[in-house]
């Protein structure tokens, strides 16, 4: 499923993955990872429950690479793997997607997983709560605890995380598998979602220190290449 382009030790590394989600701020958030810590293209894969995607390069930094459906990132200072998906899943073969996802993440030893996704606004029904919520296996719990608890993130309960594509099940085959699991998501709508993205990354930043802020406690976040025709271009100004 997963082609290293070299041979590469990834034990106790973390895999972050982003499940499609609504407006795709999974797979935006995991853009702006890629650009902002220039992470290094590790791999491709494929699968036959992905849709084929092919594409020029997406980021600044890696400007020679191609763009495909499945796309492996790694920092070995951070010891994180990103994984980038671009393609939707087709639905008769999202199981067998999963089970092979599951494989090569326990071959390698990964010491946890982070699933990142979204879920619809009108599903969140407190607007007095955060716009954030999480999903941990225990697991992840006894690892994370005291870090979790310093969060304002309510823990969702529910039985179906509504417009968050896979990551819900997912989080549930890594549980069977002993592995750590965390899911982070954002209620939001359809529309411009890059600001969804980088809010998504701040609080994921105050669980792994993957971003420096500055004085101003902000992280500064590169634009990717890719983003440049993100919405088309600007209208024209002889229709105002």
């Amino acid at each position: 499923m997963i082609s290293l382009i070299r041979p590469t030790d990834l034990s106790g590394y973390k895999a972050l993955i982003p499940s499609i989600g609504v407006g795709n701020v999974a797979q935006l958030a995991v853009d702006l990872i890629i650009a902002t810590l220039k992470l290094e293209r590790i791999g491709t894969g494929w699968h036959s429950a992905l849709m084929p995607v092919f594409g020029p390069p997406a980021y600044h930094h890696d400007n020679v690479n191609k763009t495909t459906s499945l796309e492996v990132y790694a920092n070995q200072e951070l010891k994180l793997v990103v994984f980038q998906i671009r393609s939707p899943l087709v639905a008769s073969l999202v199981d067998r997607f999963h089970q092979d996802l599951l494989e090569f993440l326990a071959a390698n030893k990964f010491s946890e997983v982070i699933i990142l996704t979204s879920s619809h606004a009108y599903e969140k029904h407190s607007v007095e709560t955060s716009p954030f919520e999480y999903i941990a296996n225990e697991q992840f719990k006894s690892l994370h605890k005291d870090t979790l608890d310093k969060q304002n993130w309510p823990e969702f309960t529910n039985n179906v995380l509504h417009g968050g594509g896979n990551g819900k099940k997912l989080l549930a085959l890594c549980t069977e598998r002993d592995i750590p699991a965390f899911l982070l998501f954002k209620y939001v709508s359809e529309g411009d979602n890059s600001p969804d993205a980088s809010q998504l990354l701040g609080e994921l930043n105050k669980l792994h220190k993957l971003f420096e802020r500055d004085e101003n406690g902000q992280v500064k976040f590169t634009t990717p290449l890719s983003w440049n025709l993100l919405f088309g271009n600007e209208p024209p100004e002889l229709i105002f």
